[in-house]
């Protein structure tokens, strides 16, 4: 009786966390100031790295209040062939009240969270 409840028990648990979703895969960009303190409302781009493999992709947001910028590539990395290491390279553009970016570089991979930072220049 207890063998069977063992094995019931084990073929439960293989199938709960066997059949969960894979977590998202995010890139946060934490933008800072030349004075290194974080800033709201900075417009943040990505764009793939093409000599690096990544296909091409473009988006742009803001920073929320906390200075960081969220952009979620789960529909990115869908379309990436499943032989291919799922990395993507971009690079960062950056700017607050100025015309002028800053570039920066990021890497982003699948079902993870990945962080970059870039500093604004003067």
């Amino acid at each position: 009786m207890k063998f069977n409840l063992v094995i019931l028990l084990s073929s439960l648990s293989f199938l709960f966390f066997g059949c969960q979703s894979d977590e998202p895969s995010v890139l946060k960009i934490y933008v800072r100031s030349n004075n290194f303190i974080l800033t709201e409302d900075a417009t943040v781009r990505i764009v793939g790295d093409l000599s690096q493999g990544t296909p091409e992709f473009f988006e742009e947001t803001t920073t929320d209040a906390s200075g960081v910028a969220y952009f979620e590539l789960d529909d990115f990395f869908s379309s990436y062939d499943k032989n291919i290491d799922p990395v993507a390279h971009f690079t960062l553009y950056a700017k607050d009240t100025t015309s002028n970016f800053t570039s920066g570089t990021a890497k982003a991979r699948l079902n993870l969270t990945s962080t970059a930072s870039i500093t604004l220049d003067e």
